[in-house]
């Protein structure tokens, strides 16, 4: 409690404006955070309205940093902060060498930053032991954790080996730098243990350090460019700042407030959500679970702003198709209103060549309960085009998009760990992870099944379609033949006995042979059954073999199945096959053809055939 009197003591000797209704307290333990009063004769003029007014001149900002290197050293940190892939990386290296017990006793800055927390306190998934990371396995988290570390250390090893000799470093200065060779190799226990039990403030290069002043900017920053009508500087666009008193407010996504810069030169904050007796909250932003506990250790139960994110890579040829037909691909800076900048854009680089870079390890994409992006089900659909598919999302690329979408959404729903410990320390913060991504997944599976039943019973759509338990009951001749030589009685059968991939096979040979059983001189006798094969496959058939050239391989690969298969069929049923081509190359172009023209639906692997629409 000390410490926070000493803060606002030294805040307002500074300047600072706080209504008398406003006192800052311990909320819980390592939780600061303020509350509201309210009172009658509370207002003064020079609040003008606000909870506080903090001068500009007591903002932590890249100019603060710069101005406290070069103080010891003649190098110009400007420079250096812009050959830095990330805008604020000397600031957060201000951050570390500000807090040890060198800089800290003379630092005007000190009741702020001896009151910041402990990368302990923070409590980020960053800083986890093995068990608890290995709750989140699976989920997005889970996933990003390595992937977010390892930029990270490129970005510190980048500004640490930018730092002149004339800077003084710690004396571990060099065995520090043996972490970027060795941390590959690290277990989830080494981490731990480099991150939070050996970590030294005053050896202030070392990444663990770098690691805390980025959680420090990442949870409690606020943008420059706010500053920029106050102040004669050259405010970059990512560059992040630290407002003392201010960051000490607690986040609440529901709160109204507004901040302002005034020409007197002071940032103002002001809540329209006063509940007396209550916290006064700030409000951080819509971010996600996955965003607020990496960066402040907390998770919001049916948090709105929630979201999965899911990285696709997608082949250069099907981005140029998209972009042709309109549909604009998803970056980065689409979802996020980060402070950070991320990498360096050089001002030669040309836009399409700066998209594929980051492109490359794939296209993000977020979903959330109430959004499953358009152009993410597009995407899906182009993936899955054939050759024969042009001018547009044909019928098939629709549904078997959709299912591969859906696919995509289950597995990684099953990834997850729903079986968490109670006397985990982070259970809670990580069953109301868990359960919010589950929820996500689970509410996009059943739209996309929504969307996909629509397509299938669209009046439209019907007479493209093609089941194969349509297939059983208008054919009987193809029927009663399964029933003499594979000795399936049913549908249910044909399914129980895994025979579908054989039936299909058989029928589209069948439908290729459509004009032997229909010019047969007992024609009349088979019946109508050989007037319902479908003209439209035959089609295919015929064109699909005259685009193959079937390879010796494919032959060999696929005797054993038609030695097993049609000769026997032959055999016991004459009627129905041995009329047309029946040949092993018969086989293969079916087995190419049921690939090209179908769709497979669901748990149950459906397999449905679909006539292009285009």
């Amino acid at each position: 409690m000390a410490q926070i009197d000493s803060l606002v003591h030294w805040a307002v000797e500074n300047g600072a404006l706080i209504s008398p209704e406003v006192k800052f307290a311990e909320i819980s333990k390592d939780n600061i955070g303020a509350f509201y009063q309210k009172s009658d004769d509370s207002n003064t003029e020079k609040l003008q309205g606000n909870q506080i007014r903090l001068p500009i001149t007591l903002a932590i900002t890249l100019q603060t940093a710069i101005e406290s290197f070069q103080k010891d050293s003649d190098t110009d940190f400007t420079a250096i902060s812009l050959k830095t892939t990330n805008i604020n990386s000397v600031l957060k290296l201000y951050l570390s060498r500000e807090r040890t017990a060198k800089q800290l006793p003379s630092s005007f800055y000190k009741p702020y930053i001896q009151l910041l927390p402990t990368l302990a306190q923070i409590n980020s998934p960053y800083c986890w032991n093995a068990t608890e990371k290995s709750y989140v396995k699976g989920t997005n988290l889970g996933n990003s954790l390595k992937e977010n570390i390892a930029q990270l250390v490129e970005e510190w090893w980048q500004v640490i080996n930018l730092l002149p000799e004339t800077i003084a470093k710690p004396e571990q200065h060099f065995i520090n730098m043996k972490f970027y060779y060795e941390y590959k190799f690290y277990t989830d226990d080494d981490i731990y243990k480099y991150f939070l039990v050996d970590q030294d403030i005053e050896n202030w290069t070392s990444f663990s350090n770098y690691l805390w002043s980025s959680l420090i900017l990442k949870s409690r920053s606020f943008p420059a460019y706010l500053l920029k009508s106050a102040v004669n500087e050259d405010i970059k666009k990512d560059e992040a700042m630290l407002l003392p008193l201010i960051d000490l407010l607690n986040h609440n996504p529901t709160s109204k407030v507004n901040w302002s810069v005034s020409e007197d030169k002071f940032f103002n904050f002001k809540s329209d959500s006063l509940v007396s007796g209550s916290q006064l909250f700030n409000n951080y932003g819509m971010k996600g679970n996955e965003e607020l506990l990496l960066a402040y250790g907390f998770c919001i139960e049916d948090n709105a702003s929630d979201s999965v994110a899911l990285k696709i890579k997608i082949p250069e040829d099907i981005v140029e198709e998209l972009e042709i037909n309109n549909i604009k691909l998803p970056t980065i800076e689409d979802y996020t209103t980060s402070v950070v900048r991320t990498e360096v854009e050089s001002d030669t680089t040309s836009l399409n060549d700066l998209s594929k870079t980051k492109r490359d390890d794939g296209v993000l994409f977020f979903i959330t309960n109430d959004n499953l992006p358009d152009t993410l089900i597009q995407v899906f659909q182009y993936l899955v085009k054939n050759r024969w598919e042009s001018n547009g999302i044909s019928l098939r690329m629709k549904l078997a998009g959709l299912n591969q979408l859906r696919n995509a959404l289950e597995s990684k729903n099953a990834l997850m760990n729903t079986d968490i410990p109670k006397n985990s320390p982070n259970f809670a913060n990580i069953k109301i992870y868990v359960q919010s991504q589950r929820k996500i997944y689970l509410a996009n599976i059943k739209k996309i099944k929504r969307l996909e039943k629509d397509l299938l019973t669209s009046p439209e759509n019907k007479s493209h379609l093609l089941t194969l338990k349509n297939v059983y009951k208008k054919d009987i001749k193809f029927q009663q033949s399964l029933l003499v030589s594979l000795g399936v009685a049913s549908y249910d059968a044909i399914v129980e006995a895994q025979f579908q991939d054989q039936c299909w096979l058989l029928y589209l040979i069948r439908c290729y042979n459509r004009d032997e059983y229909l010019n047969s001189k007992d024609s009349n006798e088979l019946g109508d059954d050989e007037n319902y094969l479908p003209k439209w496959i035959k089609d295919a058939f015929v064109r699909l073999n005259k685009e193959t050239e079937v390879a010796a391989v494919e032959v060999l690969q696929y005797k054993e199945l038609y030695q097993g298969l049609i000769p026997p069929l032959v055999e016991i049923v004459p009627e129905v096959y041995n009329k047309g081509r029946w040949t092993v190359h018969e086989l293969i172009i079916a087995a190419k053809l049921l690939d090209t023209i179908s769709f497979v639906r669901g748990k149950e692997q459906e397999c449905i055939l679909v006539e292009n629409n285009l």
